[in-house]
């Protein structure tokens, strides 16, 4: 036969493009919460992929919390956790914050506990009693020195006054505003 060849019919194929939305970072900042006690179930129902295992970032912010509450903790993927400007005035709760395991940045400025003498040392030995992975603190640093003064903190100092934790207070109790009236409320 001829010198030509005969061309085979190719078969094109579509391919489906499956995306997936994942929610990892949530900005609940600025909305005059007050506690944050059925935040996981809410989550749970609201978003398509699991919230404990996929949330890493957690922007609470300038809101009306008093404490950091257990349910919080169920969140153990967060790197991140954004609690500044609140009013939490009790160092005993940073204890709590121990638990997150993976947490590399954490804020906690503008709370009353700020004005605690060695607020941030207290912070960071709190944080390193599990494991050392908090890389900030308050948008700042956690310098090689610090870490050191922490060290030593933990080794020493820690025993012996940690039974005092709870009886440290800021010099100002700053409370939050109270909660706006409802309409049956006014009317009395």
């Amino acid at each position: 036969m001829g010198g030509r060849k005969v061309e085979e019919t190719k078969t094109e194929t579509k391919k489906k493009i499956v995306v997936k939305k994942t929610t990892t970072a949530l900005f609940l900042q600025n909305n005059e919460l007050r506690t944050v006690a059925t935040l996981p179930a809410v989550l749970t129902e609201v978003m398509v992929c699991d919230p404990y295992m996929n949330l890493l970032w957690l922007d609470l912010s300038y809101n009306y919390l008093e404490a950091i509450e257990e349910d919080l903790l169920q969140l153990q993927n967060l790197q991140t956790l954004y609690m500044h400007g609140n009013y939490i005035s009790n160092l005993d709760e940073t204890k709590k914050l121990a638990n997150f395991n993976n947490l590399q940045s954490l804020t906690l400025y503008g709370n009353p506990i700020e004005t605690i003498k060695n607020y941030r040392l207290w912070v960071l030995g709190v944080m390193y009693t599990r494991n050392e992975n908090l890389r900030r603190l308050d948008q700042v640093v956690v310098t090689n020195r610090e870490f050191d003064k922490v060290l030593v903190w933990k080794e020493r100092i820690f025993a012996q006054k940690s039974r005092r934790l709870k009886t440290l207070k800021p010099d100002v109790m700053k409370q939050p505003p109270a909660p706006p009236k409802t309409e049956e409320e006014e009317k009395k």
